[in-house]
């Protein structure tokens, strides 16, 4: 009975450990985080980082879309929570949503909170969560972007922050990918995941030393400043396909400057169990695959109309 019972954790441990490798979640870390978050109204985390009195000089910026700005309490606390809390957290609203094509009407739970900040502005899309920011702060100010359906490990922060004091030239993300020979996106299979091949994620929980990419995974954050972008170009749409405007990560990696680093960590964000159905219904993924056919989608469209900015098309190849 007992080599039965050690047995049965011996799978378990093996279970998380296999989900680990793969996804980067770290399972009874992640309940715990929720758990643990959850315990708390956002106001109060909101106290506890007004109390903090060393910060770190990073500024989330994110955005929403108008179904999900009643939801975005978890985000927010994760990234209130954190061993080194950024030094403010700026929401771009705009007064209306093309892709949903209605108002946005911000909910009192964001209104008069210290470290968070709501910002109207123009529509960009999904990139309404960098361009806005972008195009206030500094030239050298460390924008850490953030979504708004993701919890965030606690140590986010300062492992940005470690990174950026050694290699401050450089845009940083806990994830991202190469674009393959063809230039096709396709899904991930087990093999390709397992052996990081393009297009399949590199992540950040994998790695031991910092890895260049060509395209950031926007839902595990990155990191840029903004004299890493001709700005113009960055609000410049006039000659971007649709499937460019919605495929952000591919339009803001393209238009990076500099170097783009997958940077190790311990773990990455997950997807709260809270609201998990309704986050999955209105994922940007679902506009992006397009009609299913490789060619069809988004990032596809998007790398293609790219194409001399990715490293398998570079002449130093």
């Amino acid at each position: 009975m007992v080599w039965i019972i050690f047995g049965l954790l011996g799978l378990a441990g093996i279970g998380l450990w296999v989900h680990h490798v793969f996804e980067g979640e770290r399972l009874i870390v992640d309940i715990w985080r929720e758990w643990r978050l959850s315990r708390h109204p956002l106001k109060e985390w909101d106290a506890r980082w007004q109390a903090r009195a060393k910060k770190s000089d990073i500024i989330v910026s994110m955005t929403t879309i108008p179904s999900r700005i009643g939801m975005m309490d978890t985000a927010l606390k994760s990234l209130l929570d954190q061993t080194l809390p950024p030094s403010q957290i700026f929401i771009n609203v705009p007064l209306y949503s093309k892709r949903e094509d209605c108002a946005y009407e911000v909910p009192p739970y964001l209104e008069n909170l210290a470290g968070v900040t709501i910002r109207r502005c123009e529509d960009w899309g999904p990139a309404t969560k960098l361009i806005p920011t972008l195009t206030e702060v500094a030239p050298d100010q460390a924008i850490l972007v953030a979504d708004d359906d993701r919890i965030y490990p606690r140590d986010l922060v300062e492992t940005y922050e470690r990174q950026l004091a050694k290699t401050p030239d450089v845009a940083l993300t806990m994830a991202g990918w190469d674009v393959p020979d063809d230039l096709v996106d396709r899904p991930t299979t087990i093999w390709s995941n397992l052996m990081m091949l393009a297009p399949a994620p590199i992540r950040g929980s994998r790695l031991r030393t910092p890895r260049e990419i060509d395209i950031i995974q926007g839902v595990m954050s990155y990191v840029m400043r903004p004299r890493f972008f001709d700005l113009h170009d960055m609000t410049d749409f006039q000659d971007t396909p649709r499937a460019g405007f919605l495929a952000d990560d591919v339009r803001t990696s393209a238009l990076c400057q500099v170097p783009k680093h997958v940077v190790p960590t311990k773990g990455l964000s997950f997807l709260p169990k809270r609201n998990y159905a309704e986050f999955k219904r209105t994922a940007l993924a679902n506009l992006n695959r397009g009609t299913g056919a490789l060619e069809d989608r988004n990032n596809t469209i998007a790398i293609r109309h790219y194409a001399s900015r990715w490293k398998c098309t570079s002449s130093d190849k």
